[in-house]
């Protein structure tokens, strides 16, 4: 168009810088940009990677020694003594061992015999009188005594030893339940016996 003028040269340059500038300001921008997000990521992956701070915190124990325990020594008590039971003596001498004699008996029928018994034995008395009475003792009676012997004993008079330990043999006792008239309990009604038979609990 004829009205048209071409631009002028003064103005070109201004265009020209204009964009010149504008385009300087954009990739500074974009530097300092891309800087900062650099600086970001960086920061962001230091923190994930750093290891915890770990807090240290130091105890300290006190060891407290108790001094040892003493345990008084067991107590020893002295042993118990237990003193025996006390025997009391029977209330009649035990049989006497003598040694047996060597003289011959007396015949049985002649040797006047009294059998006695007390206590428990008390029904002893006929039977026993029965018995000897077939073995020969044909002078023979019963008695109640008064007092009762642990043992059956034969009691004989002096010089009757011999008809003491023949009695002792038909009546199956052993020769060492024998002993001397005076040893034993009273009874009443003996007489003249020269053997006392007398039964005991046993």
């Amino acid at each position: 168009m004829a009205g048209d003028r071409p631009p002028s040269i003064d103005s070109v340059d201004n265009v020209g810088r204009s964009v010149s500038r504008h385009a300087i300001l954009n990739t500074v921008l974009g530097i300092v940009a891309t800087a900062l997000v650099a600086a970001l990521i960086y920061l962001q992956v230091n923190d994930d990677t750093a290891p915890p701070a770990t807090t240290t915190i130091a105890t300290t124990t006190t060891s407290t020694t108790l001094p040892p325990t003493t345990t008084d020594p067991p107590t020893t008590l002295p042993p118990t003594t237990t003193e025996p039971p006390t025997t009391l003596p029977p209330t009649t001498e035990a049989p006497t061992t003598l040694p047996p004699t060597t003289l011959p008996p007396a015949d049985r029928a002649v040797v006047p015999v009294v059998v006695t018994s007390a206590g428990l034995s008390g029904d002893r008395v006929g039977p026993a009188t029965y018995f000897l009475s077939l073995a020969g003792w044909t002078n023979i009676r019963g008695v109640n005594g008064l007092v009762e012997l642990p043992s059956t004993t034969i009691f004989y008079a002096d010089g009757f030893q011999n008809s003491a330990e023949q009695m002792a043999l038909d009546m199956a006792l052993p020769v060492t339940q024998i002993a001397p008239l005076p040893s034993a309990p009273p009874v009443a009604g003996l007489g003249d016996a020269a053997l006392l038979v007398y039964f005991g609990n046993a």
